[in-house]
């Protein structure tokens, strides 16, 4: 028996608290079908123009057009969207679509892959993922999860429940399958359980694991619901039981760390699985920087990040190919800074190989720079991949100052760096205020959500490690005020842990009356969970923080804070500080 509930099926115009009409029943228009038109205006069911070699539909749409086939006799099928055959090894399939799956579907084809895609400059939701859902059971299920899920949170947002004390999912406040919020959800649930029985059973099938693509697509689908929820302990073990099933064909994996039988047998190349294998290991290496996914921090050991000396060639006008190689080579970067600071913790002495390390990436880094500032200026003003390459250059800029910093075991040297911190500061408001053509703000609801990176990850160093008291309050705030969700981070939850240490160095820089926060008084948010406040009092959020600089006796320094989570803590109230740091940022809640 089923421990989920019978799903309600939705009103055509309730999803995402869009209005719409959608008819349950149809009727042809007199003039013949066309089936000539491209594959991709065939998923997406509208009438194409028939333009080589790419359709102004697909165009126009901004999104990939996958060709024109040939066509071959077929008996006419009613209720059934067009044939499609993504790959030229499997036959072309139908998908047949329930009145509860259309608007779910449409939903997330044409409002929820723009949001996915963010900032990025990748075809994954709005090719790969639609093209998988038409022959894949599990992927189809898991998009229709994902939408039913997307279009919950907008209802739950809109209309909250009674007794609701979170109408948005959170690391904080997740959704669960014991706790169904409203009728979308438990669609969502249903459509969940499904896709994951589903991809259990291939899995098993197949021990040995003959297509990582598809491993690759419904691992990273799973994690998208799950982060949606706000379920951080699921994200957590999807993340590492997919490294553990990928494991030969991740590139990053430090060789050592393979099992003979894993080396012995190469996988085979399969399309697509250059553009998408690295999302995984950046999960898994910026998570490793969240107290919420903990095993995250066990799995660093397990990637490689000696750099190589030399960037490969790299195609300038080609902007996926860019965001696929920076992302590879940014995620080893940050995973060298988390294993450095780890031995440093644990030795007094800075090992020769890690300054050697640290050379080689700066030098890589004044290479990408070249690279990047070239190809944002053959880009196209006001494009997504003009908004992707400013995203790239902002986070250049962020690693170029982690580089530097990360063997410094005082923690001072990061106070040399007010200016690029402002800059940082500076350029994420501005991509904010001009998003790529996807985001702009056309719509009643957005999902504020990309598994990649953006703008408001680059907030994080600078309201952990900025000491200008000015900068770092006024970074807090803009982050304070985006809804946005890039990777494992999770803003809300995040700056709530990110606020103890705050408070923290902002009494002590007080009390010492100097500008920053003295070197012993540098401090690391190191575990965060919820605590009930009983009674019907405010719920609130128990950090756990670490002083950089031990104690007299050699042991570590914990401070333990109980954070509201019904108010923004007014840290400049603490400190006496009456600026409004908030001005001018108005417009990005």
């Amino acid at each position: 028996m089923s421990l989920v509930p019978k799903p309600l099926a939705p009103k055509p115009s309730d999803v995402s608290g869009i209005q719409r009409s959608i008819p349950l029943k149809r009727t042809r228009a007199s003039k013949p079908k066309v089936r000539t038109g491209c594959r991709t205006c065939k998923i997406r069911r509208v009438k194409c123009d028939e333009a080589k070699p790419i359709c102004q539909q697909c165009h126009k749409a901004r999104i990939a057009c996958d060709g024109y086939e040939i066509q071959s006799l077929q008996s006419k099928t009613k209720n059934v969207i067009a044939p499609f055959s993504p790959e030229p090894r499997s036959a072309p399939l139908l998908r047949r679509f329930s009145n509860q799956d259309v608007p779910f579907f449409d939903f997330f084809r044409h409002a929820l892959t723009d949001d996915f895609t963010g900032y990025g400059c990748t075809d994954f939701w709005s090719r790969i993922v639609l093209c998988e859902a038409m022959t894949s059971d599990c992927v189809f299920h898991a998009v229709l999860a994902i939408s039913s899920l997307s279009s919950g949170i907008s209802e739950s947002e809109s209309f909250p429940t009674k007794g609701q004390q979170r109408n948005k999912p959170s690391a904080l406040f997740p959704w669960t399958a014991r706790s169904v919020v409203n009728s979308k959800h438990r669609i969502a649930m249903q459509h969940y359980l499904k896709a994951l029985s589903l991809f259990r059973k291939q899995v098993e099938k197949k021990a040995n694991i003959q297509s990582p693509r598809a491993v690759v697509i419904m691992t990273l689908l799973l994690i998208t619901f799950e982060l949606l929820q706000g379920n951080m302990d699921g994200v957590d073990a999807l993340i590492t039981s997919s490294i553990n099933l990928l494991r030969p064909s991740l590139t990053q994996i430090r060789k050592d760390a393979l099992m003979p039988t894993e080396t012995s047998q190469p996988l085979p190349k399969e399309d697509d699985i250059a553009d998408i294998g690295h999302i995984l290991p950046f999960l898994s290496i910026t998570g490793a920087w969240t107290p919420f996914l903990p095993t995250q921090s066990v799995n660093l050991a397990l990637w490689d990040t000696t750099p190589s000396p030399n960037i490969r060639s790299l195609n300038l006008h080609d902007p996926t190919q860019l965001q696929t190689e920076w992302s590879r080579f940014f995620s080893l970067a940050i995973a060298f800074t988390a294993q450095a600071f780890t031995t440093l913790s644990q030795s007094e002495t800075i090992p020769p190989s890690l300054v050697n390390q640290q050379q080689t990436y700066l030098s890589l880094l004044a290479s990408w720079k070249t690279i990047l500032t070239t190809a944002f200026s053959l880009t196209a003003p006001h494009s997504n991949p003009h908004a992707s390459l400013r995203v790239m250059q902002l986070h250049h800029l962020t690693l170029t100052v982690a580089i530097q910093c990360c063997l410094d075991t005082t923690d001072t040297a990061w106070d040399d760096y007010d200016s690029q911190f402002q800059t940082i500061l500076d350029e994420t408001l501005s991509l904010v205020a001009h998003p790529p053509p996807g985001l702009k703000k056309t719509r009643k609801y957005h999902a504020a959500f990309t598994l990649t990176f953006g703008p408001l990850s680059t907030l994080g160093p600078v309201i952990a490690k900025c000491r200008n008291h000015h900068i770092r309050m006024r970074a807090l705030e803009a982050a304070r005020r985006m809804p946005w969700r890039e990777g494992s981070w999770d803003a809300e939850a995040e700056l709530y842990g990110k606020l103890g240490a705050v408070l923290l160095e902002e009494k002590a820089r007080v009390k010492s009356g100097d500008e920053r926060a003295p070197k012993g008084e540098r401090w690391n948010w190191v575990e965060g969970r919820r605590v009930s406040g009983g009674d019907g009092n405010e719920e609130k959020m128990l950090g756990v923080y670490v002083r950089n600089e031990r104690g007299k006796d050699g042991e570590a320094v914990v401070e333990r804070i109980e954070l509201g989570l019904g108010r923004w803590v007014d840290v400049c109230g603490e400190v006496g500080c009456g600026e409004d740091h908030g001005v001018g940022l108005e417009g990005l809640e």
